[in-house]
């Protein structure tokens, strides 16, 4: 067996900039650039919370099993309240009542391979009020 073929334990991760952020079609969201970041903060005060969209990179084929998702963020009176992975336009993944106010990693509950067809996260955040912020560096997910 070459060394080529030898099995791999190294964490590979598929990812996306935060500034690949696009907003739900009911959000009113601010979605600017700082420091690096997506910086997202409300602009009315009657949408404190909504969904936030991110595309990601199909695997390698060698590579079909999607492990994790993780969400690298930082936070002022904001919190990530549910992160649900699609498969193409299916609801593959879903993780609800999280309450994260910082970066985080989920596994999957159960086994996902990718098929073909795109992979996106839907990411919902909850905000305390009009000056709260949430800056989003990245979203990715382990193969």
């Amino acid at each position: 067996m070459s060394t080529n073929d030898s099995l791999c334990t190294t964490a590979h991760w598929l990812s996306t900039h935060g500034l690949g952020a696009i907003k739900d079609s009911t959000s009113t969201f601010s979605i600017t650039a700082e420091q690096g970041t997506a910086l997202l903060r409300p602009s009315h005060p009657d949408q404190l919370s909504g969904w936030v969209h991110f595309t990601i990179p199909s695997p390698p084929p060698k590579r079909p099993n999607l492990k994790k998702v993780s969400v690298d963020f930082s936070a002022q009176t904001a919190y990530v309240d549910a992160v649900d992975v699609y498969l193409a336009n299916l609801v593959n993944s879903k993780s609800s009542g999280l309450k994260q106010d910082k970066s985080f990693a989920l596994d999957f509950p159960t086994e996902v391979v990718y098929k073909g067809k795109g992979i996106l996260v839907s990411v919902f955040i909850q905000f305390k009020d009009v000056s709260s912020r949430l800056m989003i560096e990245s979203v990715g997910i382990e193969v």
